[in-house]
């Protein structure tokens, strides 16, 4: 893959799971560069759509926010909303965490909890995660982030209400990998499922899909036009554009 926007090596350990981001235990963590990445590219192609920020942002898949937060720090100028589900409840408490430090407040609160540890323990890595905090805190001096929010859902459902996500401009997932227990919902065609659900939350003039799967996955859809297709490692990365009635 050719980076277009990330060209340029730099140090993502301020992002690194467990350091100032929560980690949630069961889920991975998602290549900060990579992120960045698709981000600004989806960012790109709304602009030549017409379609101006600050933006939508869903992860409709969205374990431990992760994701969302990386992007939500790196680039919250241009966003205005960032709003994430999942089907399991365990780890939206540390999604909402992770979320909570896009701001100032409670960043503020993740610095003090942090600086309580070192005190108390006086470890090096602690130390670090201060210095991290500090620099987190100046990304989002700038952060048009207005809301931040996430809430439970079965994106495969057909039951699934996402009214919450209507008017979205940019979907962006890291589907579950492997066999369909790995969605833990029942559908049978889980990749299928999630493009039909998120269709109607859609504006075909305004937005844009970009999802990340193991290569074993196809990722296509009739209601969909694959724009970009990009393959990294283990991975592959599409962008999409939703297609109209």
């Amino acid at each position: 893959m050719e980076y277009l926007y990330e060209s340029a090596p730099r140090s993502y350990e301020d992002f690194a799971s467990g350091r100032v981001l929560h980690n949630a235990r069961g889920t991975t963590s998602f290549p900060v560069r990579l992120a960045s990445e698709l981000a600004q590219r989806c960012f790109h192609i709304l602009e030549q759509k017409g379609a101006e920020g600050p933006y939508t942002l869903y992860d409709p898949c969205c374990g431990g926010a992760y994701l969302l937060t990386v992007i939500g720090l790196l680039h919250g100028r241009r966003l205005g909303r960032i709003i994430g589900s999942d089907i399991q409840p365990d780890v939206l408490q540390i999604a909402g965490k992770n979320l909570s430090l896009l701001r100032k407040e409670g960043l503020e609160q993740r610095a003090e909890q942090i600086k309580s540890l070192y005190e108390q323990y006086g470890k090096p890595s602690h130390r670090d995660a201060l210095q991290s905090a500090a620099r987190l805190k100046e990304l989002i001096a700038e952060s048009a982030v207005e809301e931040a929010a996430c809430f439970q859902l079965d994106i495969t459902d057909p039951k699934g209400a996402l009214d919450r996500a209507r008017g979205t401009h940019i979907v962006m997932t890291d589907l579950p990998y492997g066999d369909l227990v790995s969605w833990g919902g029942g559908s049978e065609d889980p990749v299928g499922r999630f493009f039909e659900q998120i269709h109607p939350t859609l504006d075909p003039a305004r937005s844009v899909v970009a999802v990340i799967s193991d290569k074993g996955q196809k990722l296509k859809h009739d209601r969909f036009r694959r724009l970009q297709h990009m393959k990294i490692g283990k991975r592959q990365a599409a962008i999409f554009e939703p297609l109209g009635e």
